[in-house]
């Protein structure tokens, strides 16, 4: 069993350090001592790893823990999750559109409404959880936004499906990558018609010198800065190379765009009968013409010439071959992948034993996304963003959030999937989920990025202390970052604890669909929070269980005194579970995962 991050054994209470941060569990025997010890590692590994816990997911992790141990348990678990099936956005919307008697062609219902609901519905409920969140990571890395021309249209593409459908199809092929390597993904990003049209590649011809004409350089500039290497030479740990006068060393210059850019040429629509004309598609990877692809040999990285005169597809693989043994690809996607799921700033160790599987996963495979995602939630570090004592006298747990360096503020959309997962469910056909896409209240919505930098940026600081703090010798370069604060502004603040509010508050919500011509149709989510109204008789109780199930036991016993007091003012049962519960929600406790 893990032990060094899991079990300090008897462990006084006078003696715990961070004491004013630690948050205490009473238990009634030495055996629910320990189950209670490997409740808080299942849970924790689970906020990490889905979009959420359910109580029965918790339940029965924690059993394959105590019987497996926690490491052991954790990745039995990411095995079967890699066998599981994967989830579908696409078929899933079309399915929604159908069910509700309209065609996912039609005008005059926000049809592409539907794309966001089935986004919503498989974070929520689908069993390939780990898949859906790999996939959210990567659309996070190669980004694509609802601003594209044609990505909200209703109108049929090619393959006679609503052209809105396109970011689903551009989702799912994600998904279908997420357990694959890097390269397999990058290789399908470059030839998705949906990020040919974001990226502009899409109808990229060669250089005609008589007209005056070069190849648009916008996806060859981001595949090398957003995708894949980043701007500067990286250490397998994350620091900087820096050059002999100790400054950073470009990744690459002008002159490996401009070469690039001839490389992604001669790509448009499948189904095209040439390169400037044909019907939008966003169904089928992108095809080559050949007369368009310039065919000059291509000097890339490493001193590596692409030899001249190739046939445009296999051209554009060797040059993602090329770009892909770069060594910074390592150290630059697994640090945002770790910032996805555990931690915003992961130590130089952390970062170097996920490379190493990047870069090699035991077997010679470079970017095996399943020995990342192991790597990366099964690494000691992973596990110390709390550390969990046990202590007596009496007999108690005590859970002691590590703080700054090892945590990470939720996303939006993770913590409002979360919430849904552990208390709804809903009226609608086939219990669907039918969330629209939420952008007004969450700063962030799937689908939504505003540009190709993401909703965030990955060295994002936010303004005060932490641009002055010094972190500790183990974080690259010393200073630290908080990404997901970068949406987090007054009009966030405002409006998140408004909707938790009305959620909260009605039980039962009333989302309203479509109310026109064409009908009216409402789904009704009702919240389940009869355990908080069994215990809102106890306000230490109701503070304590809320503590353990939402926050994963970080709140501090001072904060959750304080809960306990508000609660005691009052006498009426159903004001004061509702009011526990939107306490928790908006706590700092709930916010950030540690």
């Amino acid at each position: 069993m893990f032990r060094s991050c899991l079990v300090v054994a008897a462990c006084a209470c006078a003696l715990c350090p961070h004491s004013l941060r630690a948050g205490s569990f009473e238990v009634s025997s030495r055996s629910e001592m320990l189950a209670t010890m490997i409740e808080f590692r299942a849970r924790q590994f689970l906020q990490h790893a889905t979009f959420g816990a359910t109580e029965a997911e918790v339940r029965a992790l924690t059993k394959r823990m105590l019987q497996l141990g926690v490491v052991k348990g954790a990745e039995e678990w990411i095995d079967n999750q890699f066998t599981l099936p994967v989830t579908y956005h696409t078929s899933l919307a079309m399915q929604m559109v159908e069910a509700d008697g309209f065609s996912n062609t039609q005008n005059g219902i926000n049809v592409n409404r539907y794309r966001y609901h089935a986004w919503w519905h498989n974070a929520i409920t689908a069993e390939d959880q780990l898949r859906q969140r790999m996939a959210w990571a990567l659309i996070q890395i190669c980004t694509i936004g609802v601003s594209g021309n044609n990505f909200n249209n209703a109108d049929a593409d090619r393959t006679g499906v609503g052209r809105w459908l396109g970011m689903s199809n551009y989702y799912d092929m994600l998904l279908d990558n997420s357990f694959k390597t890097y390269r397999d993904v990058i290789g399908d990003v470059t030839f998705h018609p949906i990020m040919g049209v974001w990226l502009t590649h899409l109808r990229n011809r060669k250089a005609n010198p008589s007209r005056n004409t070069f190849p648009d350089e916008n996806y060859a500039r981001e595949v090398l800065q957003l995708f894949t290497i980043g701007l500067y030479e990286l250490n397998p740990d994350g620091t900087q190379k820096q050059d002999a006068n100790g400054d950073p060393i470009p990744t690459f210059d002008n002159d490996t765009i401009e070469t690039f850019a001839r490389l992604f040429t001669g790509l448009t629509y499948n189904q095209s009968t040439n390169i400037g004309s044909g019907m939008v598609n966003f169904q089928e990877p992108m095809m080559m013409f050949d007369n368009e692809h310039d065919k000059d040999p291509k000097l890339v990285f490493g001193g590596t010439t692409l030899p001249g005169g190739t046939e445009g597809v296999a051209d554009i693989n060797a040059g993602l071959d090329n770009i892909l043994a770069h060594p910074n690809v390592g150290p630059f996607v697994c640090r945002r992948l770790i910032q996805r799921f555990v931690r915003s700033n992961p130590s130089k160790s952390y970062l170097s034993r996920v490379v190493a599987k990047f870069d090699d996963n035991g077997q010679g495979v470079r970017g095996d996304l399943k020995a990342v995602i192991k790597a990366i939630l099964l690494d000691k570090e992973a596990w110390d963003g709390i550390a969990v004592f046990r202590q007596s006298s009496p007999l108690r747990v005590t859970v002691v959030g590590q703080g700054t360096e090892r945590s990470r503020l939720q996303e939006p959309v993770v913590a409002y999937a979360s919430f849904v997962r552990r208390y709804g469910s809903t009226d609608y056909i086939n219990g669907w989920f039918m969330l629209d896409s939420n952008s007004y209240h969450f700063s962030q919505f799937p689908y939504g990025s505003p540009s190709v930098f993401n909703f965030y940026l990955p060295d994002y600081q936010p303004a005060g202390d932490i641009t002055e703090y010094v972190g500790s010798s183990n974080i690259p370069d010393g200073s630290i970052f908080a990404p997901e604060f970068q949406l987090l502004d007054a009009v966030y603040a405002n409006r998140i604890p408004n909707r938790f509010r009305s959620d909260v508050v009605n039980e039962n919500r009333v989302f309203t669909l479509l109310n026109n011509s064409n009908g009216v149709k409402t789904c009704t989510i009702t919240y389940d929070f009869s355990t908080e109204r069994d215990l809102a008789e106890d306000p230490a109780a109701l503070a304590a269980y809320l503590d353990r199930t939402l926050c994963c036991g970080t709140m501090t016993n001072d904060a959750r005194q304080k809960l306990v007091e508000a609660l005691s003012i009052g006498t009426n049962i159903r004001n004061r579970y509702r009011a526990a519960i939107m306490s928790v929600l908006t706590s700092p406790a709930f916010a950030v995962s540690e």
